[in-house]
């Protein structure tokens, strides 16, 4: 499921800096395109069991405080429809399940920067939402600023990159729509991984890996012509570690780019889900758009 542009965000916070970051994102996001913004927080049971002992109600204070919190993070002003949502549950199950019954096209989620051991770092709730959702998931990194801050929406913000599969490119036309939305430009990158061989089998590995990327070019590149948006599409096809050259691709590409990849639900036969989205993430430090590629699509 892909609603780009979005009718309806949900903006997931626990008053960090990092969920600050990435709801002012979701609300110059929302305000681009005229949707409405849910900001949600989820309710530890255990805290809140503990503050029903004390006789206190913790629901209400954590409404006002949500409220304080959105006021203070979003631009001054703003337009976007807005509502609040304090809910009792684990964050992952109860970010999915409200992003569900609110009919939320996407989930923007904030990250804090990583290094070193990427799923170590990442963080569960995060890493949860990636693994269950059933819709787009907007990951901003923590040190994202807007590149007009007086603006209310993403003006400035661009290219978007579409990391693009075989023979799924749902994700293009997904990125291509969110190019057109933001005002700004759209390439794919497709990359063929290296095959790692004995040295006497490189040179037959070497012809594999070559046709590859000679199919890839012939045929996403005809996919990508007759793909329905009116934007052109230019299409990259490079060779190597998908996450490094998805990364590099990032640094290449200007000052405020937008990365849009897909990830396999959850069920999928394809291996972990998001798996090469948790490496992508640790090497980049830009917006990540994580589409979901149903198995029916694969």
């Amino acid at each position: 499921m892909a609603v780009i542009p979005p009718r309806s965000i949900l903006a997931a916070v626990d008053f960090s800096e990092s969920s600050r970051v990435a709801l002012d994102f979701a609300a110059r996001l929302a305000n681009q395109c005229h949707a409405t913004l849910h900001v949600l927080h989820a309710e530890d049971p255990l805290l809140a069991a503990a503050a029903r002992e004390q006789g206190l109600e913790l629901s209400r204070e954590t409404r006002e405080e949500l409220a304080r919190f959105t006021a203070g993070s979003i631009a001054a002003g703003a337009w976007t429809p807005l509502n609040h949502h304090v809910v009792n549950g684990h964050p992952t199950h109860t970010i999915c399940e409200i992003a569900a019954r609110e009919q939320a096209d996407l989930i923007v989620l904030g990250m804090h920067g990583m290094s070193g051991a990427t799923h170590a770092l990442f963080g569960s709730i995060a890493e949860g939402v990636l693994e269950r959702a059933d819709r787009p998931v907007f990951v901003i990194p923590d040190s994202w600023v807007p590149p007009n801050p007086v603006t209310r929406d993403l003006s400035g913000m661009g290219p978007v990159i579409a990391a693009i599969e075989r023979p799924h490119t749902a994700v293009a036309g997904a990125a291509a729509r969110l190019a057109d939305t933001l005002k700004t430009s759209v390439t794919a990158i497709h990359v063929v991984p290296e095959l790692r061989v004995l040295e006497r089998w490189k040179p037959h590995a070497q012809a594999a890996v070559a046709e590859q990327i000679a199919q890839a070019r012939v045929e996403l590149g005809a996919t990508l012509v007759s793909a329905k948006t009116d934007l052109d599409i230019p299409l990259s096809v490079e060779t190597g570690s998908v996450p490094e050259q998805l990364a590099a691709a990032v640094a290449r590409s200007g000052s405020h780019p937008i990365l849009v990849m897909g990830r396999h639900i959850r069920g999928s036969r394809r291996g972990v889900p998001g798996a090469t989205a948790y490496r992508v993430l640790g090497r980049t430090h830009v917006p990540v758009l994580v589409h979901c590629q149903p198995e029916q699509d694969l």
